[in-house]
């Protein structure tokens, strides 16, 4: 998988779109989409950092040097895999469009605010 690919994946997942994620980071919707489809792939390192940021990935996983599990998320894969119920909740996720996924992120979250957590 390229930057691009993990910029977009990333992107995709967290319901950003580009021309937003482009805005944030002060460059052209183009510009993002080029770092995307890897037409520019020599992406200055203070973008790379503004996107981490952003998209709540380190640097280091944008650019391949390294995955994005945490220990804290790690733990939590036994719990994730052991649940068929979530995991077939999580395949149909996947397949919504982002604006769907986005307001299903935003339930968790009021829900999860609502409980005291």
């Amino acid at each position: 998988m390229s930057v691009g690919d993990r910029i977009r994946k990333q992107r995709e997942l967290l319901g950003i779109n580009q021309t937003d994620l482009a805005k944030m980071i002060n460059i052209s919707k183009q510009t993002l989409y080029k770092y995307e489809m890897n037409i520019i792939t020599n992406i200055p390192s203070d973008k790379i950092e503004s996107i981490g940021k952003i998209l709540n990935v380190s640097p280091a996983f944008l650019m391949g040097w390294e995955d994005n599990l945490t220990e804290e998320n790690s733990n939590l894969l036994p719990d994730i895999l052991s649940n068929s119920v979530l995991i077939e909740h999580i395949k149909k996720l996947l397949k919504l469009n982002t604006e769907h996924q986005r307001t299903i992120y935003d339930n968790i979250t009021y829900w999860y605010e609502k409980e005291g957590h």
